[in-house]
């Protein structure tokens, strides 16, 4: 079973949203992935949303894509907020 999809992220400013596609590029460049491929795509201008499309050779290569997606995003959400404190 292959799975397609699309995911967006919506941060709360278009700086946050260019931090996190800035932060993401390098730390995920480099990890090879047999099962699942994704893209990402550079925020629009004056956008807050950051969309990646998945394409997935099975429902846990899916759920592993989108498990370390949320977490990098978790990690670049809070330390956003604390550089904001």
């Amino acid at each position: 079973m292959k799975i397609i999809s699309s995911i967006k992220f919506e941060f709360n400013s278009a700086n946050d949203a260019e931090i996190f596609y800035q932060s993401f590029i390098p730390e995920f460049q480099d990890i090879p992935m047999k099962r699942s491929k994704w893209t990402i795509s550079a925020p629009k201008a004056d956008s807050n949303e950051i969309s990646f499309q998945i394409d997935s050779e099975d429902a846990t290569a899916f759920r592993a894509t989108i498990n370390s997606l949320i977490q990098f995003a978790n990690i670049v959400e809070k330390t956003i907020k604390l550089t904001k404190v």
